[in-house]
């Protein structure tokens, strides 16, 4: 990960983790580390708030194109869940996770359009970037989002009395349906599509990036990054390979 961006990481991570225990009710018991966290949010913070931004892809009633679909995932979250105070503890885990990925996301021009029980669903527009550089893209961003829960992440959530999570991602690309779905002005963006349904899938490997077979055919060569595969998985049915960086 680049120097620059993992200063800016670290900073947006513990501002996140701070907006986000501001957000727990007062009778939560909260460890001493955590309650130490908690700080005045400057008008600065709440500018920076992670969600969802549309400013890369205008979105209409209906679209239907070509995308490159990135899925992160944490695993087992359930055991997080079900352990002391676990629901406490997930919300301040995923309200960092997720805002650090739709920033380093939105870093290498995609969109993080759905954030998804632990999940989130992202998206580089072939139609804006063209096929390669959207698939280059993809896996750029999802380098920087593996080395962000080691260096960045679980380092933090030790700090402050939290499990260390794992999340696996899966990526996969080709005709993508998006829109928005909700009540009246109250909607959210939905995709639809079958690498979609695929990156879900792959995503579900502990510490691993994997490319589904589909996207590997037609993996581009040159730079912006080396990228060779691994050994052949077949994940419910999707075959797919795992992928090792080349520095």
């Amino acid at each position: 990960m680049d120097i620059t961006l993992k200063t800016e990481l670290e900073k947006l991570a513990k501002q996140y983790f701070r907006v986000a225990l501001s957000h727990i009710d007062s009778n939560v018991n909260l460890t001493e580390s955590q309650k130490k966290a908690i700080t005045s949010i400057s008008l600065n913070e709440q500018a920076e708030l992670p969600g969802y931004e549309e400013r890369r892809f205008r979105f209409g009633k209906f679209e239907n194109r070509e995308f490159v679909a990135m899925m992160t995932d944490i695993r087992d979250s359930t055991s997080i869940i079900n352990s002391e105070n676990g629901l406490v503890k997930m919300f301040l885990i995923f309200y960092v996770y997720a805002g650090i990925v739709a920033k380093i996301v939105d870093k290498h021009n995609g969109t993080s359009t759905e954030f998804l029980g632990d999940g989130v669903l992202n998206l580089f527009g072939i139609q804006e970037l063209g096929q390669d550089q959207a698939l280059r893209n993809s896996i750029q961003a999802a380098w920087d989002i593996m080395d962000a829960k080691d260096q960045i992440l679980n380092p933090l959530f030790v700090e402050y009395d939290l499990p260390e999570i794992q999340y696996g991602i899966g990526i996969d690309h080709g005709i993508t349906i998006v829109t928005h779905f909700g009540y009246r002005s109250d909607t959210d963006l939905k995709a639809f599509g079958r690498c979609v349904y695929n990156a879900s899938k792959l995503s579900k490997l502990p510490n691993q990036i994997v490319v589904s077979e589909n996207s590997k055919s037609v993996w581009p060569a040159g730079p912006g990054g080396k990228l060779t595969f691994g050994s052949f998985q077949n994940i419910e049915g999707n075959p797919a390979y795992l992928t090792n960086k080349l520095f």
